[in-house]
Parts: C-alpha cells; structure tokens; sequence
C-alpha cells in the first residue's frame, strides 16, 4: 500500500479527499469483492500461477498487468483510461506479485481478494479512483 501511495502520488494518479458520497461507495466495495477481487484472484492466482513455479507465477503476473490496459482497449464497462498509465501499471504489477506471495505462502485465496478488494475500495473511495 505505501509504496502505492507513493508511485500513485508521485505520478498525480491520486487526489485524496474524503468520500461524497458513501452509498456510492459502499455499492462499490459491495461489488469490488466479486469483480475485481474475487474474479481476477481466481484467474490470475488460482488457475495461472497456481500454487508451484515461478514461470507460472511470471506468466499471471504479465497477463494480471496486461489485463489492465487489455480492458481499455475492449471497450469494457468498467475500465478506465488510467488502466494504460505506467505508473498505475507498476502499481498493479506490485499487487499482482504481493497477491501471488500471499495466496502460495497462505494456501488460501482469501487474504489475496481481500488485499485487492481493499486496494480497489481505497483507491475508488479515497484516493479519487
């Protein structure tokens, strides 16, 4: 998270101010936890980098990444133009690894969805996502 806060920032993809509304936001975190986080986990940590192997791990990090800008140029509904900034693309680079560290040394996919979940809730509700 800091070193999100700190690219992110450094970069301007960050204004940080409190919520205008929170119904908006708490719809958002209600969503957040099925797509992005619990969708994305399954994909790019359960059936692509799976629990072995660094290539594999190598290989959903790339396409984690990819993914990001791939939705832009989809035309898909909930993609935004700064899914193809380097800098937000270090940033998912960086959860991407810590989500695949956490979910092979925990077993668990959960502690993976809930650190996206929580990147995504914070980064929409406070940071002006």
């Amino acid at each position: 998270m800091i070193f999100a806060l700190v690219i992110g920032t450094g970069a301007g993809l960050f204004t940080f101010a409190r919520p205008a509304d929170w119904p908006a936001l708490i719809i958002t975190a209600l969503i957040a936890i099925i797509i992005p986080a619990l969708a994305e986990e399954m994909v790019f940590r359960v059936l692509i980098a799976g629990r072995r192997g660094r290539w594999r791990a190598g290989l959903a990090l790339i396409l984690f990444v990819l993914w990001h800008p791939a939705q832009l140029w989809l035309g898909l509904p909930l993609a935004q133009p700064v899914f193809a900034n380097p800098a937000f693309l270090t940033i998912t680079a960086a959860l991407g690894l810590a989500c695949t560290l956490s979910w092979r040394r925990s077993g668990s996919i959960w502690p993976a969805v809930a650190m996206h979940w929580a990147v995504v809730v914070v980064w929409k509700g406070l940071a002006g996502g």
